[in-house]
Parts: C-alpha cells; structure tokens; sequence
C-alpha cells in the first residue's frame, strides 16, 4: 500500500447507513473509539482545561471555518481549540487532519466524542517542505473517499485549500488557467491573501494540464477540451468523436481562433458546426471567421436569439456529429435566447 493511512471511527448506533461505516471493524463499548491499524495516536477521553463551553450555537465562519460555495459541502479551518471542535463536530460526518497525527493541537477524541464518525489523518505538508507524489495521492483519495460533509483541517488553513483546490481540478479536468479563475471566484485563502504560499501555488499549477489540452470525458469514444479566454473570462468547448474525428466547437471567442484551429489540427479532428449558445455581448464570436476559412462548416443559433445562422434551432432539436448527438435545451437568463446543450448518455453533460 503506496498511500499509508491512520484511520479512527467512532461507534456508530445501529440505524446509521452502513455506506457510513465501511468494512472498519465492530465497533467497541460506548465511549470508546474502534481502530483500524495502524492506528497509535487514540487517547482517552481528558477532561477539559479551557473553561464552559461558550461557543454554543456560534457560525463556522466566526470559529475561522472557509465553506467555498464550491463545492458546498467541505469546510476548510487551521488549528482549534478543544472547545471549537466539541462545537464543529456534530455538524459533519467526516474530518480530515493534514497534520502529523501527533501534533499537541490535535484533539481526535473530542472531535470522535462530539459527533464526527469518521476521522482520518493524511499527512500533507506546505509551503516547504511540499507534498510528495504519494501524500498527495493519499490525501486525494481520502477526499475522494469520505462521505460530506467533511472538514479538511491543517495549521491556517491555506494547505487545506490547496488540497481541495487539487482535488476540484483533477476531477473537473481544469486547466491551469480556469483553476487560478476558481480559487479566485470561490476566494480560497491560500490563493488570494497568503503571502507565504506561493511554492504550494506553483505545486499546485505543475500538476495541471497544459491550457490546449483536454481532457478525456467518461463517456467511452468522446473527445472533450474545455478552452478559456483569459481576457473575457469565457469558456468554450470542443467535443469530438474519436471513431469519425467529426467535432463541434461551442462559444468560440474570436481572440482565440488561431489556438482553436491549431488544437483542431494537432489533435485530425474535422470541424462540423460552430455553436454560439446566445448572441454574445461579452465577447466576439469566431463562428463567421471559421465557416469562411474552414469550407462545410455550418454555424448554429438558437432561433430566439433573434440572430443568423446556417441552423437556427428549437428547443428540443437534436444535432448529430460522428457517433453522438448534442439536444438544445431552452435556458433564457444569461440573454433571453439562451440554450443549453445536453449530452445524453451515462454520465450525461450539459
């Protein structure tokens, strides 16, 4: 096992779902922690030195816990007190310590006693030294693993970020520009007023793919590439069937069009429609611009964005290229012509 672990639950009572539990042992008598080995930090329950408990009914936010709105269900925090974690703990399933498990600012057994039902503890060290390959991966798979909501836990905070910033963009696919976007946007502490963390930016940033990659979709024989125009902050798509090479190219920015047409050449992929979801105001499409140079392809519009087109669609039209299919579906808002495009199939993509 490359990815060593030290794992503690709590006894659970038995009506919790057993997808909770796992396959970690009987649990033993009340009070009392089960362990998986290795496992040689569980302490017995000490009594307080801090005082009442006068945190009662206190927000996160004010006991220095970071909820990014994404992903919505993973809380972000640096050292607690004992009486901070008796408060947190009821209010999530998982915690996830990315200290040494023999750090004297961690409390397991009152995190365990307090109501967290899983506590794990993956050592994942930042700004210098950084992460290896292997505490990397291990900390990862644990985020991957444990069931929401979960707190990542670390000395400020800022590592704690960094690994769940990691984890949204290896799951995602991102590339290095649209994950600085998202650190900004969800305004991760390490990434926007942690003077000290560049060298776990920088880490961070070497892992993710060049920006004119794509990535691979589930979805066996489909080809997808997500783009981004730093200067409109706009993301366009290019999906392509690896059996025909026909592809789709969806909210081209015209700035853009010589990287969009050298990645179409680099990767044999014939251009079939260009798809503008909305007449744009936030930035020039290249859809014009390609039909001239690029002769059969054919643009696509949604009919209620009033513009033209070679195809302007309905909601609920299908379109076809190599051996799948996109469907429009009417989405006014951002304009009131908007359409979203939805790729069926398991898993299914709009």
């Amino acid at each position: 096992n490359m990815c060593p672990s030290r794992v503690v639950q709590r006894p659970l009572a038995p009506t919790v779902s057993p997808d909770l539990v796992g396959d970690m042992g009987a649990a033993a008598e009340t009070n009392t922690a089960s362990l998986t080995e290795p496992v040689r930090w569980l302490m017995p329950p000490m009594p307080s030195d801090e005082g009442p408990d006068e945190l009662t009914q206190l927000s996160p936010a004010l006991l220095g816990v970071e909820v990014p709105v994404i992903p919505g269900d993973v809380g972000l925090c640096g050292h607690l007190s004992r009486n901070a974690c008796r408060e947190l703990a009821p209010r999530y399933v998982s915690w996830l310590y990315l200290n040494s498990a023999e750090d004297p600012d961690f409390f397991p057994q009152e995190l365990l006693q307090a109501g967290v039902r899983r506590l794990e503890v993956h050592h994942f060290p930042g700004p210098w030294p950084l992460p290896s390959e292997t505490q990397a991966a291990a900390a990862l798979e644990a985020l991957d693993r444990l069931p929401r909501p979960l707190m990542i836990q670390c000395t400020s905070g800022n590592r704690a970020g960094a690994l769940l910033l990691l984890w949204l963009v290896t799951q995602r696919g991102y590339s290095a520009s649209s994950a600085q976007l998202l650190a900004k946007d969800v305004e991760l502490k390490f990434w926007v007023r942690c003077n000290q963390c560049g060298p776990l930016r920088e880490w961070l940033l070497e892992r993710l793919r060049p920006e004119e990659l794509g990535r691979a979709a589930p979805r066996a024989g489909l080809a997808f590439t997500q783009l981004f125009d730093g200067a409109s902050c706009s993301y366009s798509y290019m999906l392509a069937c690896e059996a025909t090479r026909d592809a789709v190219l969806i909210d081209p920015v015209l700035d853009q069009l010589g990287r969009d047409l050298a990645v179409l050449r680099e990767r044999g992929f014939s251009l079939r429609f260009v798809i503008d979801t909305h007449a744009h105001d936030d930035h020039i499409s290249s859809a014009g611009a390609i039909r001239t140079l690029i002769p059969g392809v054919r643009t696509v519009m949604p009919r209620a964005s009033g513009a033209r087109a070679d195809i302007l669609v309905e909601p609920g039209q299908v379109l076809a290229f190599g051996r799948f299919c996109l469907q429009a579906i009417a989405t006014p808002g951002h304009t009131d012509g908007c359409i979203t495009w939805h790729f069926p199939g398991e898993p299914g993509m709009v």
